[in-house]
């Protein structure tokens, strides 16, 4: 077990556990955060070290949930735990528990490690995360921000981020024919594959930068998804795709979501331009994207995959943030 000094807060302290002190958090807890008039811990941590690099494990009482403790107890033992001579530390959080992954992204923790096969502390698939000391304070830095409000709306349309109780819609409507052939990959997904993207993939992915994937509601539910992909904040540049229900095509939804979703990328994404890619023969794809703003730049000669191993072109569209 790695232990630190006593660290006081203008909230909690931070101590040595008890040697007798039990705790339902799954681990044998180092250190437990206590508030002013002590009582029962408002919280526990576990640190070990290996080569120079710290890990940790943390653990937030329910009563204190949602109080943004966990990133608080992170940010407390990180100077400590650099001043011994550290020269990482890190967290691995099961992909499932987005708020332990918030909470150490949130005390500066940075998803470098990508997904690490049964690395959780439960056994689970984690996500590496990881402090180096040049990264100052501050929490890391997001190339895609939360929605404000929680969605992107125009009054007809709202784009929500896609939740686990999505599964039913987000299945039917990804194993609907006529939805994954436009896909770049001709093929239906497995339910594995849905499941893992409405639980936690699509959360994830977000959080780490590499897409924002939003489900389409014109107030009566789940009607398609439409995402940002391919975002490089160095060049400036973002890639756009979407696909609708047959029941809610031919209605403006598309255009509607598109324009949402480039609004976002150009303000608050901060990407000067929006590209996207259509089959030659989809004509109502690209009557969205003209509609949206969106220019004809050429042809990219086999753009994309087919399953009898040849290629297939597609038209290649951009928007820039001053056209609009």
């Amino acid at each position: 077990m790695y232990l630190v000094e006593t660290v006081t807060t203008s909230a909690f302290t931070l101590r040595a556990a008890d040697a007798d002190l039990k705790l339902d958090c799954g681990f044998e807890p180092g250190i437990a955060a206590f508030g002013p008039g002590e009582g029962e811990p408002w919280g526990a941590m576990a640190l070990r070290e290996a080569d120079g690099t710290v890990s940790a494990r943390f653990w937030v009482a329910p009563e204190r949930r949602g109080r943004k403790l966990g990133a608080a107890m992170l940010r407390a033992v990180a100077g400590p735990v650099f001043a011994t001579g550290a020269k990482r530390f890190e967290t691995r959080a099961p992909v499932r528990e987005l708020a332990a992954i918030r909470s150490a992204m949130r005390a500066g923790f940075r998803p470098d490690a990508g997904i690490i096969r049964g690395g959780a502390w439960d056994g689970s698939d984690a996500l590496g995360l990881g402090l180096l000391p040049e990264y100052g304070h501050g929490p890391a830095p997001r190339a895609l921000p939360d929605l404000p409000g929680g969605e992107l709306t125009d009054g007809t349309v709202s784009l929500r981020t896609l939740r686990p109780d999505d599964f039913e819609d987000h299945l039917r409507h990804r194993a609907s024919p006529d939805v994954y052939s436009g896909a770049a990959l001709q093929l239906p997904p497995s339910v594995g594959e849905i499941a893992d993207m409405c639980e936690w993939r699509a959360a994830i992915d977000w959080l780490r930068g590499r897409s924002a994937l939003m489900v389409v509601d014109d107030g009566t539910g789940y009607r398609g998804t439409i995402g940002l992909y391919d975002v490089a904040r160095v060049v400036g540049t973002a890639m756009i795709g979407y696909d609708l229900s047959a029941g809610a095509r031919g209605k403006g939804y598309a255009t509607r979501a598109v324009r949402l979703v480039c609004r976002w990328a150009f303000t608050e994404v901060g990407v000067d331009r929006v590209w996207a890619g259509t089959d030659v023969h989809n004509a109502a794809s690209q009557a969205v994207l003209r509609r949206a703003g969106f220019r004809l730049e050429g042809i990219a000669r086999g753009g994309l995959p087919t399953l009898d191993g040849t290629r297939r072109d597609t038209l290649s569209w951009a928007a820039l943030s001053r056209d609009t």
